[in-house]
């Protein structure tokens, strides 16, 4: 197989932007520019340099309507991976350019994925510190639960280094045997979760799986929406971006340290 190169790479993840900003304008849908994406628009008009990856947010109603219209109907090279239409070993939806495929030695949850654009829901969450940690522990249970049920092998250990990969197969083969072949039910159940809060005026949201502590927000921060440029494209994000880049990230126009700069390196891409 041919490799995908590093500037076939962001075209096609480019490409899946300009889809989802297209679906979104034409069914009134909002959404924005996601964590290191955001935050590459800002600080570098795209891509953060040593950055390979596409993500976005919305809030629940906009991103179930938003997986309706996927569900319904995707362009023929692109493939939604989310439990309503198949297995699924995260808590958000991802889409995937079904032409390219590929390896790797650590990472190997989705086999049938390929360049992919990552799409997170946002729920309301406990505005109490110590319910909210709560809340979130839970939330990760179900997704440990979720990658334990993944039925190949040993598939469910998969971790960006090596040394995870060995903890995890050991640590978490318990919960295989327990939870082997039941995805769907625990991914309805795990997404049902999310959702807790969400009939409650709690005045915080935030992707309630998310691996960053300071990843909630003032409901304020998801009301407004303007374009921004992202490459030599215009996309959608929130206007008070300042708010969210501080509390995840500090003093966001700092560069990190040079060991600080993590990519998807752990994937190899090709096209099929």
């Amino acid at each position: 197989m041919k490799s995908v190169t590093t500037e076939e790479l962001r075209t096609l993840q480019m490409e899946q932007l300009v889809y989802i900003d297209k679906v979104c304008r034409q069914n009134n849908i909002e959404y924005t520019l996601a964590g290191g994406t955001l935050l590459g628009a800002i600080r570098h008009g795209g891509y953060i340099p040593w950055d390979d990856d596409i993500d976005v947010e919305m809030t629940r109603p906009n991103y179930e309507r938003l997986i309706s219209l996927f569900i319904e109907e995707l362009p023929e090279n692109l493939s939604l991976i989310h439990y309503k239409t198949g297995e699924i070993y995260t808590q958000f939806a991802k889409l995937y350019d079904n032409r390219t495929t590929y390896r790797s030695d650590v990472a190997y949850l989705q086999p049938e994925m390929g360049v992919f654009l990552d799409i997170f829901p946002i729920d309301n969450l406990p505005s109490d510190e110590q319910e909210r940690k709560q809340f979130k522990s839970q939330v990760r249970k179900n997704q440990i639960r979720l990658r334990t049920s993944n039925p190949r092998g040993i598939d469910y250990a998969c971790s960006t280094k090596k040394i995870y990969f060995f903890g995890k197969t050991i640590v978490y083969f318990p919960a295989h045997l327990k939870n082997k072949g039941k995805n769907n039910q625990i991914a309805y159940a795990a997404d049902s979760l999310m959702q807790k809060y969400n009939k409650k005026e709690t005045g915080v949201v935030g992707f309630p799986d998310s691996h960053y502590q300071q990843a909630f927000f003032p409901v304020s921060v998801f009301s407004e929406y303007e374009d921004v440029s992202f490459e030599d494209i215009t996309v959608r994000k929130i206007v008070d971006h300042d708010s969210y880049l501080k509390q995840q990230y500090g003093d966001y126009m700092v560069l990190p340290p040079e060991d600080k700069r993590v990519d998807h390196s752990y994937y190899q891409w090709f096209w099929k």
